[in-house]
């Protein structure tokens, strides 16, 4: 019981860590409002029409970044038609109109914040970036290439009011080896899972620099940095009118042996008829996951230690550990399932003997018209496991 009795503390210090992040989010907003100010449709390369590629004259903008100490890009309404990826630089406000549409028309990523000869480190990449506005059209399948926003090895990031719509495998937003990130009223909408070859796939993925076999954008050195200080909140993920919802949500599919993703908070979000999780924390310690809404989703939401594979359990140093990380401090309160149920629980905790899942505590969920298991745990330790957690049929 003593244990137990520490739990609350653990995770005032997570609503701590959750204002550190707001605070954040407003010093960067404040600062880049101050900054340069330009409208894209003034540069001559900048038509907006749906016919001309815009891409080479909106690159142009984004490199004026180097020389300021912060630039403000205003895209008025208009269709922008990017025949080649974007690179961001530091210290840059892309601002669009909701009535502005960007349509991809390459195999690649529309958003990067690094060039594939970079030799990216820790969180000291291209940073102090808010993406605000517009819709992102993927344009699967005309064009492939998965992945529409790359982000990684940097920090103070705000992703918001936007929609990313219609892609095919890969993720709506690759968050990789990033800190100290807000992604807040979003739609993600519309997703093909290539014929289940991709049923795994997440909207927003948290990654960290393993290899290159699971981030083969290039610019980055695999130096296991993870994701830290992570803010999703009040998005929406779910079909589109022509494709249906994500495999997952929000999640992770790799890991490290002695790495975490660590202090995620994912809370008052729809997520809509996924086709598996709605929330999969892989290998993640110090997580709040509360009042999120999921309906007729596969399975609910899953907390994972990193599998036993060969490829997962081995360490920083590429050494098979055979076993997997300890996880810890779980915060899952007020999330609210109901329908689907056809690939897993509703909530699953699925620790072992040898690597238990401490300090985690449910807390005032519901689950309503669930044909599969409500909660599932296997393998805790001091961890409250509320009756308050309500089930019906």
């Amino acid at each position: 019981m003593e244990k137990e009795q520490k739990l609350p503390a653990v995770f005032n210090e997570l609503a701590e860590t959750l204002r550190d992040i707001s605070r954040t989010s407003n010093h960067l907003n404040e600062k880049l409002k101050s900054a340069s100010t330009i409208v894209a449709t003034d540069h001559p390369l900048i038509r907006a029409d749906g016919r001309h590629d815009d891409a080479k004259g909106i690159q142009q903008l984004l490199n004026l970044a180097d020389r300021k100490k912060g630039l403000h890009i205003v895209f008025p309404p208009g269709l922008y038609t990017l025949r080649r990826p974007l690179r961001l630089k530091p210290n840059t406000f892309f601002e669009a109109d909701d009535n502005s549409i960007f349509r991809k028309k390459h195999h690649g990523p529309m958003l990067l914040n690094l060039r594939r000869w970079d030799r990216m480190r820790a969180y000291c990449g291209n940073g102090n970036l808010i993406i605000r506005g517009g819709t992102w059209d993927a344009n699967f399948p005309a064009y492939r290439g998965g992945t529409s926003f790359v982000l990684a090895h940097a920090e103070n990031v705000i992703i918001e009011q936007l929609q990313l719509v219609e892609h095919g495998g890969g993720h709506a937003i690759e968050l990789n080896a990033m800190r100290n990130i807000e992604v807040r009223h979003c739609d993600f909408l519309g997703y093909d899972d290539r014929n289940g070859e991709r049923a795994y796939s997440e909207a927003i993925q948290l990654d960290l620099a393993k290899a290159r076999r699971v981030f083969p954008w290039g610019g980055s050195v695999f130096d296991q940095t993870t994701c830290q200080d992570i803010w999703i909140h009040r998005n929406n993920f779910g079909p589109s009118e022509m494709k249906g919802s994500w495999g997952r949500a929000v999640g992770s599919h790799s890991a490290t042996a002695d790495r975490w993703h660590e202090r995620i908070f994912i809370s008052d979000n729809v997520m809509s008829e996924t086709l598996q999780w709605a929330i999969r924390a892989y290998s993640w310690r110090d997580v709040v996951l509360c009042n999120n809404r999921m309906e007729s989703c596969g399975g609910g939401i899953a907390i994972h230690p990193n599998n036993v594979d060969g490829r997962n359990d081995t360490d920083s140093r590429n050494r098979p550990t055979g076993r997997s990380n300890p996880i810890r401090n779980f915060l899952i309160m007020q999330n609210s399932i109901s329908g689907g149920g056809n690939y897993a629980s509703a909530i699953r905790l699925k620790g072992d003997e040898h690597s238990p899942i401490s300090g985690a505590c449910l807390r005032g969920n519901h689950v309503e018209s669930y044909p599969g298991r409500g909660v599932l745990v296997t393998g805790t330790i001091n961890s409250l496991i509320d009756k308050e957690t309500t089930l019906s049929r």
